[in-house]
């Protein structure tokens, strides 16, 4: 239910009552908690990292991921 206008908003508590705001918000909040689930951890480990670190790590896996490229466009352009 999308009501983009607020006196759409009024009218539609008006007619039917809190309850379908209450399901909506319920289903929010669940949808949320399971984003929040499935969501990956942060165990902090990347917080002590420096920038110069970081910058290192970050090149070396351009370089990486830059050779896999290089080796599938090399596989795909042999017959």
């Amino acid at each position: 239910m999308s009501l983009p206008y607020p006196h759409d908003r009024a009218r539609a508590r008006q007619e039917d009552g809190e309850q379908p705001f209450k399901d909506a918000r319920e289903a929010l909040n669940e949808s949320e908690a399971d984003l929040g689930r499935k969501a990956p951890a942060d165990d902090g480990a990347g917080d002590s990292e420096s920038e110069d670190q970081r910058h290192a790590r970050q090149e070396a896996d351009a370089s990486e991921r830059l050779g896999d490229i290089g080796e599938d466009v090399a596989a795909k352009e042999r017959p």
